[in-house]
């Protein structure tokens, strides 16, 4: 806002030079067919119009024409002796600890900078986590040969991993494409790798996800009364909250708009929910459509809890409730590989579709 005139170079010519004031600069963009979204500030899309678009469609619309709104092509520098040689001269790169460690410390400062958003973020994980400590205060004290309570308990496990999913992913969902940008905008002029950015956001989630996962287990997991260690519970939150962010951040990597984002996270969530065997029974889905479940981070979140909290149960109400819905079918140590794995995978996933819109000019 204090600058008062820009000049916009691009491969050595003249993009723009003018005013910022009363819209000028916006106007020149949009009347070239490049109007700015609502989601972007000017200096964010003018860069990435310069970056993404091929040059010879900036000519086409107009963008390098002479004495076109004060715009002028500048000369271009004769080669001397004296000119810089790139062959000879290379751009140093700094290494990838280097880069992880400046990305953390950014990242760092804008979790301080924002700290009402994170107290919120976090807070409303321990309301919800008092909230269902309440509703089903004591509830693994319960005799587990009746049926009634050997469901209420399994649906309070059921309601915290759903709590954590909703929870992270939806923040992961929401708040990726924003940053979006932003990566696209410095990865494409060199500034760092997509492998530090995603490892330096990775230890930022995980540190913040925790976080959210320990207040509400701690707001929930003792007015339960729980039968699983809490080490163990609080394990399997944090693995299935880091799954599910993963997830959240290929579609963040896909789409561009938050607002489509947010619109998607029923695709992120209602699977996931359907096929864990809270609310209906994996031997009653069709038989063509159970191989989804083997897709779904929450299955294998609630098939653990489910052992850890029933395993040792004899009575045949629980025994009937893990096999209907299939903990037995894997070694526990199984289902702990393939929560990680769908976490490396998703995020690798995502790198690639979030490297493939960024390109060096």
């Amino acid at each position: 806002r204090k600058i008062d005139h820009l000049i916009l170079l691009f491969d050595g010519r003249l993009m723009y030079d003018g005013s910022v004031k009363d819209n000028q600069l916006l106007q020149y963009f949009s009347q070239r067919g490049y109007p700015k979204p609502d989601d972007y500030n000017i200096a964010d899309w003018i860069m990435t119009v310069a970056q993404s678009t091929p040059i010879a469609e900036l000519e086409t619309a107009g963008f390098f024409l002479q004495n076109d709104a004060g715009n002028t092509e500048i000369e271009e520098i004769d080669d001397s002796e004296e000119t810089y040689d790139r062959k000879k001269n290379p751009i140093q790169r700094v290494g990838w600890p280097t880069e992880i460690f400046l990305l953390f410390g950014r990242e760092m400062k804008r979790l301080r900078r924002d700290r009402l958003a994170l107290l919120v973020r976090v807070g409303s994980t321990g309301f919800f986590g008092l909230f269902y400590g309440l509703i089903y205060l004591n509830i693994g004290k319960t005799d587990l040969s009746d049926a009634l309570n050997l469901q209420a308990e399994f649906g309070a496990i059921a309601n915290l991993l759903i709590s954590t999913m909703f929870g992270v992913a939806q923040s992961s969902l929401l708040d990726f494409p924003k940053d979006r940008p932003v990566f696209l905008r410095e990865y494409s002029t060199n500034h760092y790798s997509v492998v530090p950015y995603f490892l330096s956001r990775l230890s930022i989630e995980c540190t913040v996800t925790f976080c959210q996962t320990l207040v509400q287990l701690l707001a929930a997991y003792f007015l339960m009364s729980l039968r699983m260690r809490f080490v163990v519970f609080l394990a399997i939150n944090f693995v299935l909250a880091i799954a599910s962010t993963s997830i959240g951040i290929v579609i963040g990597s896909i789409v561009e708009d938050p607002s489509v984002a947010a619109e998607l996270m029923p695709v992120l969530i209602v699977p996931q929910l359907l096929f864990s065997g809270f609310f209906i029974s994996i031997d009653l889905i069709p038989s063509f459509l159970r191989w989804a479940q083997y897709l779904c981070s929450f299955t294998y979140a609630i098939r653990l809890s489910s052992y850890y909290e029933f395993g040792d149960c004899e009575y045949d109400t629980c025994l009937d409730l893990l096999y209907r819905n299939g903990v037995f079918e894997l070694d526990t140590v199984w289902y702990w590989v393939i929560l990680l794995s769908i976490t490396i995978v998703f995020r690798i996933t995502g790198m690639v579709f979030l490297r493939s819109k960024a390109s060096f000019k």
